[in-house]
């Protein structure tokens, strides 16, 4: 095979590359209902883990909920004052966590 095919296929692998970093990259629309919504159900012990992943790995395209979210994130790390953990149902918020998720609910309209 002659170099410039080997030349124009790593070519187009690099653009493909590039495009879906690209597109991976961009921040997701959440309207303030859906992130209330989530928020809502860590204080209530109810939390729903796959949209909570979804709501971790995405950047919110409005800058407001984008700092909510991660506050949000930040609070449930591990070590973090504001979460128990209870055994097997994994983690919650203590009292001081669910105080936090009502004021950065109340911020998100």
């Amino acid at each position: 095979m002659s170099i410039f095919f080997w030349a124009g296929i790593g070519g187009l692998v690099l653009v493909c590359v590039y495009g879906f970093r690209k597109w991976d990259g961009r921040p997701v629309d959440w309207a303030p209902e859906e992130v209330m919504k989530l928020l809502d159900s860590w204080v209530n012990d109810d939390v729903d883990y796959k949209a909570w992943d979804y709501f971790e790995a995405c950047k919110i395209a409005d800058p407001r909920l984008e700092a909510i979210r991660l506050r949000a994130i930040e609070a449930t790390w591990l070590n973090s004052p504001y979460v128990q953990l209870c055994g097997e149902r994994g983690e919650s918020l203590n009292e001081q966590g669910k105080e936090l998720f009502k004021e950065l609910k109340a911020q998100c309209m």
